[in-house]
C-alpha cells in the first residue's frame, strides 16, 4: 500500500495531525500507533476515561514504563510516564492545558523560527479550544478541546487553603492563567469535563474515524523509516508478529519526546560514530538527535489530610497554581507551586495507607539552573506557603 502521508505515532500531535490532514478527502493518510485504539467511548478504560489522579494512568497498562536515572549522584529510577494508546500522553496525563509563556515563543523566533513567535501561534492556540469561561482576543470558542477552570466551591479543602494562603501572602488573584499577562494564584484551566480526560482521540481523532480517506491501525509498531538517498519514503512495521513496509510520498514523525529520536537513531539518523558502533548504516551524521532532553525540574511533599477521602478519579488533580518571579530571576513566573489531589492507593514509597485522604504540594521551574540553586529556591518556595496552607 502506498499513501500521500503516513503519520507514526496517534498521540497529542499525531492524531491532531491526521484529523487535520485528512479533511482534504483527496488526501490519503495512515495513522500508526504502537498501542490500542479504543473507538467506542463505553469501552474505554477507567485510566484513560477518568481522569481525576493521573498517577492511576501514568503507572497503569496505557505507558511504555521508560525509566531513567537523574544524576550519577542520586541514580534511584524515576519513571517517566509517556502514553501507549491512540490520544498517546494526552490520554493519560495530568490534564493541564496551561499555555507557554509569549516571551518563550517570541524568544524562539528571535533564533530563526519566525514561524513560532507568538502572534503567530496565538490563532491556534485559539483554534483548538472551546473555553467555557474566558472569550476574547486570547481565547477560542470553537475548537474541539473544552476548557475550564474549577470553581470555588468545587474545589476539595487543601486546594481552597493553598489558594487562600497565596492570597494571604499578598500574590493577586489570577482567574486566567491562560492571559498572556497573567501571574499570581489562580485555577488551572484543564480539559476535563465530567471527569472525564479529555485526550485528542477523543477530542480529534473521534470526528475523523468516519472518513474514508484514513486509514488508523493500532498495536502497530514502525521498527525505522525506511530511506532512498535522505528522503524518507517509508516504513517498517511490525504487527501480529509479522515485519512488513508500507510506503508513503510524505512522513510525519510524531512519536513523542522520547519515541521519535530513537526511531531515528534506529533508522540512520543520528551520531554516526555511535549508529556504527551498533551495526547501523548511517543515513545522514545528525550528532543533536537524541541528546539534551530537558524536562520540568519537579519536587513535592505528600501531606495526610482529614475527614474523607473524596472521589479522586472525577476530581481534576491539579485544581489551582501559583506563578511568580523568583527572587532575583530574570524569567518571568519562572515558579510554579501548586496542590496535587492524591488517591492513596496509587502513591509508591510515601507514608500514608491506601484509602487515607491526602494531597501533595508540588514546586516547579521553567528554567534550568544548577541544581543546587533550583533545589533552594524550591525548598524556601514551598516553606513560605506550607505553615499556612496546612493549618
Amino acid at each position: 500500500m502506498r499513501y500521500d502521508v503516513i503519520i507514526i505515532g496517534a498521540g497529542s500531535a499525531g492524531s491532531t495531525l491526521a484529523t487535520r490532514l485528512s479533511e482534504d478527502p483527496a488526501r490519503s493518510v495512515l495513522l500508526l500507533e504502537a498501542g490500542p485504539d479504543y473507538p467506542e467511548f463505553d469501552r474505554l478504560p477507567d485510566d484513560l476515561k477518568w481522569g481525576g489522579n493521573f498517577l492511576l494512568s501514568a503507572s497503569g497498562p496505557h505507558t511504555w514504563g521508560y525509566v531513567a536515572a537523574g544524576t550519577s549522584e542520586q541514580p534511584e529510577p524515576i519513571a517517566i510516564p509517556r502514553g501507549k494508546a491512540t490520544g498517546g500522553t494526552s490520554a493519560i496525563n495530568g490534564q493541564v492545558l496551561l499555555r507557554g509563556a509569549p516571551e518563550d515563543f517570541d524568544t524562539w523566533a528571535t533564533w530563526g523560527n519566525e514561524e513560532w513567535a507568538f502572534t503567530k501561534v496565538l490563532p491556534y492556540f485559539r483554534k483548538l479550544e472551546t473555553d467555557l469561561e474566558f472569550r476574547g482576543d486570547f481565547h477560542g470558542s470553537n475548537g474541539p478541546i473544552p476548557v475550564r477552570r474549577l470553581k470555588w466551591e468545587e474545589m476539595l479543602p487543601h486546594a481552597q487553603a493553598f489558594y487562600a494562603a497565596c492570597l494571604a501572602e499578598g500574590f493577586p488573584d489570577c482567574p486566567d492563567q491562560n492571559h498572556p499577562e497573567s501571574t499570581g494564584v489562580g485555577p488551572h484551566a484543564v480539559n476535563n469535563r465530567d471527569g472525564v480526560r479529555v485526550s485528542t482521540a477523543l477530542a480529534y481523532l473521534d470526528q475523523a474515524r468516519h472518513r474514508l480517506n484514513l486509514t488508523l491501525r493500532a498495536n502497530v509498531t514502525v521498527r525505522r523509516i525506511l530511506f532512498e538517498g535522505t528522503r524518507a519514503v517509508g516504513v517498517e512495521v511490525e504487527s501480529g508478529g509479522q515485519r512488513f513496509t508500507v510506503e508513503g510520498d510524505q512522513m510525519v514523525l510524531s512519536a513523542g519526546t522520547l519515541a521519535s529520536p530513537h526511531l531515528l537513531l534506529l533508522s540512520g539518523v543520528g551520531p554516526a560514530a555511535q549508529l556504527r558502533t551498533l551495526g547501523i548504516e548511517v543515513v545522514h551524521d545528525l550528532p543533536g538527535v537524541g541528546q539534551n532532553l530537558r524536562d520540568h525540574p519537579f519536587a513535592m511533599i505528600a501531606f495526610r489530610e482529614t475527614g474523607t477521602a473524596p472521589d479522586y478519579l472525577r476530581q481534576p488533580c491539579c485544581p489551582a497554581i501559583l506563578r511568580y518571579t523568583a527572587e532575583g530571576s530574570t524569567v518571568r513566573n519562572d515558579m510554579q507551586i501548586g496542590p496535587i489531589s492524591l488517591d492513596s492507593a496509587f502513591l509508591v514509597d510515601m507514608p500514608v495507607t491506601e484509602g487515607e485522604p491526602c494531597f501533595g504540594l508540588y514546586a516547579a521551574s521553567e528554567i534550568l539552573p544548577d541544581s543546587d540553586s533550583l533545589a533552594e529556591a524550591m525548598d524556601a518556595s514551598i516553606d513560605e506557603l506550607l505553615e499556612q496552607v496546612t493549618t
